[in-house]
């Protein structure tokens, strides 16, 4: 028992400065102050810093949604979040490189284009609301400044990448036909994705007994997992008996909800799920969650012919066929570059 006291302890110290919610029952606590972050050097590009604040503010959705998956951490937790560490710093040292290339290249990306680009973030990664990004980048140690500036390199580097081997001979009809048959679902808004599933949440402190403990909680909700898994219990008596939720007496039967209702890590993971996979427990700040997907529904792509979507797809079809060649670049750049890392 004090491997899970430690355990729960150390995720729910977590979840206090990285609140989400298994679902939406539309609770909400008063937050402690966020600590002071300090912002150091992740690593330098010819020179040119890259911020930890940077790392973790690309890190955070990896973190919270692994920390959900993994509440007992260990070895997969930590290979997980090593892996998604080396990648964001990967991203973030490529494109240095590119920026480094074309440092006199005077190319200026329109504020509009900023503004758009930080506002299909916030829709993808934080379900639309600005406060929820403003609540990452505070955590990060990032002001909105600096991460209205990483955009922007970000774009730089997407329009220097596209003048330099985008631009080639153009993708044909039937090519462009293809690829929206293949990714059309990737236009879509998927805010408006709905699913349903049956879930158990057992909350992390007893409301009918104040002596019980959330490891306590914690280890039965691993025991009421193990016993559906094993067939035990039936999924529904399971929700009937342990659930706290107010659809637990329904045996734990929710009606469709739209993915935009759901936290975003929740979210995630319950959309990768498969029909009729049992996952659990997932943990929150709230408590811990079995869950159980019976059914998804995605929202409708949009036609070729709207607004803009032909044009993604162009670019799509001209990065795929360069990306042999860009990816070459970037190699080179990086063998003759001086980078250095500190994490």
């Amino acid at each position: 028992m004090k491997y899970i006291s430690r355990s729960v302890a150390l995720l729910l110290a977590f979840f206090c400065l990285c609140p989400s919610e298994a679902g939406a029952q539309g609770r909400q606590s008063a937050q402690p102050k966020t600590p002071r972050i300090v912002n150091r050097v992740a690593a330098t590009v010819n020179g040119r810093p890259i911020t930890s604040s940077e790392v973790r503010s690309r890190l955070a959705p990896y973190v919270r949604e692994l920390t959900m998956l993994y509440p007992r951490q260990g070895p997969r937790f930590n290979a997980e979040l090593v892996k998604a560490k080396k990648d964001v710093l990967n991203e973030l040292i490529e494109r240095e490189l590119v920026l480094c290339e074309f440092e006199t290249g005077g190319l200026m990306i329109p504020e509009g284009a900023v503004n758009e680009e930080i506002s299909r973030r916030t829709l993808v990664q934080f379900n639309g609301s600005r406060d929820a990004l403003l609540d990452n980048l505070r955590k990060s140690g990032m002001s909105f400044g600096e991460y209205r500036n990483s955009v922007r390199r970000e774009l730089t580097v997407m329009a220097m990448r596209s003048s330099r081997y985008e631009r080639g001979i153009p993708p044909t009809p039937d090519e462009i036909r293809a690829e929206y048959q293949a990714t059309k679902a990737d236009y879509r808004d998927m805010t408006q994705d709905s699913i349903c599933y049956d879930k158990i949440f057992i909350p992390a402190m007893n409301p009918d007994d104040p002596n019980v403990t959330p490891e306590m909680q914690f280890a039965l909700a691993e025991q009421v997992f193990k016993a559906i898994q094993s067939g035990e219990i039936s999924f529904e008596d399971a929700a009937r008996e342990y659930s706290k939720d107010m659809h637990a007496e329904d045996g734990g039967k929710w009606p469709y909800i739209k993915r935009k209702d759901l936290a975003v890590e929740f979210a995630n993971i319950v959309f990768a799920l498969p029909k009729g996979k049992l996952m659990g427990p997932l943990v929150d700040r709230m408590g811990f969650t079995i869950v159980r997907v019976t059914g998804k529904r995605q929202a409708p792509a949009p036609s070729l012919n709207a607004p803009g979507v032909k044009e993604r797809v162009d670019e799509s079809v001209r990065r795929k066929n360069n990306e042999k060649r860009y990816r070459a670049w970037v190699e080179r750049l990086r063998e003759r570059a001086v980078i250095r890392t500190y994490i």
